[in-house]
């Protein structure tokens, strides 16, 4: 599995990935991100592709120039979109693609990096929590706010 950035060659392929049907209004569109992505040098859009095949989308940013971010951290990020395609999850997928973007954004030694999810979504709660993130409130937009600080 690796990671690469989106670009005009695989742009159609991310707009086509689908979320399974209990996910929609839990995920972002990813026509939304890619558009969000557009006029903001800052954020960081990835496809995860498997064996060639690109099977899921997450984007990240520093906590900076981004309407969610209106108090600039710097050196803190905040992974907001994170995406498998409904036809490649409950193959580990989720979790791989989440232990190499924390791998990149690791390598920008971060104070913290910072995710949110649903109240209601005790999947993603548990995923995240596994991974280490330690929950610490909301975000103003209602979101559960976790994150994992470094030293």
């Amino acid at each position: 599995m690796k990671l690469v950035q989106v670009t005009k060659d695989n742009l159609r392929k991310v707009v086509n990935l689908k979320l399974d049907e209990t996910q929609i209004g839990l995920v972002s569109d990813n026509v939304l991100s890619m558009a969000q992505a557009a006029v903001n040098k800052d954020y960081q859009p990835r496809v995860v592709v498997v064996k060639g095949q690109i099977v899921g989308f997450l984007m990240y940013s520093e906590w900076l120039n981004a309407d969610w971010a209106p108090v600039p951290r710097p050196n803190e990020y905040y992974i907001f979109r994170v995406m498998t395609d409904r036809n490649h999850q409950g193959k580990g997928y989720g979790r791989l693609m989440m232990n190499k973007v924390l791998e990149e954004i690791r390598a920008k030694n971060p104070k913290a990096i910072h995710i949110g999810y649903s109240e209601s979504n005790q999947v993603a709660r548990n995923f995240y929590q596994s991974l280490g993130f330690v929950e610490y409130g909301h975000f103003n937009w209602g979101d559960v706010a976790a994150k994992i600080e470094f030293k």
